[in-house]
């Protein structure tokens, strides 16, 4: 086995276990506000999936799309937890800003 191939394996398996730790996250979690939260945790998983396969293949076609999938994934998810929160909050409150039940006592 060269070095490529133990770095490949120790990411592929770090990438693994993240995802399988967001999934049981979860899982447990009651409500839904707390388990978008573990959308950030699984993408950084299937980063490091993404770049264990750019270290086992290097900088070919399929490294590369490896690569663009795990950057999509690490931009993406936080945008989309961001957006899954604040619509779950204006179909709750009305509204998505803090102030709003402080307004709504007065």
């Amino acid at each position: 086995m060269t070095w490529r191939s133990v770095v490949a394996v120790v990411l592929l398996c770090a990438g693994g276990g993240l995802c399988v730790v967001a999934t049981l996250g979860v899982v447990v979690m009651r409500d839904w506000q707390d388990r978008v939260h573990y959308v950030g945790l699984s993408s950084i998983g299937a980063a490091l999936i993404g770049i264990s396969i750019l270290v086992r293949e290097s900088f070919s076609l399929i490294g590369d799309k490896a690569l663009l999938t795990a950057v999509i994934l690490l931009f993406a998810g936080p945008v989309l937890v961001h957006t899954t929160l604040r619509s779950g909050r204006i179909h709750a409150l009305g509204d998505w800003r803090r102030d709003v039940d402080e307004q709504a006592e007065r």
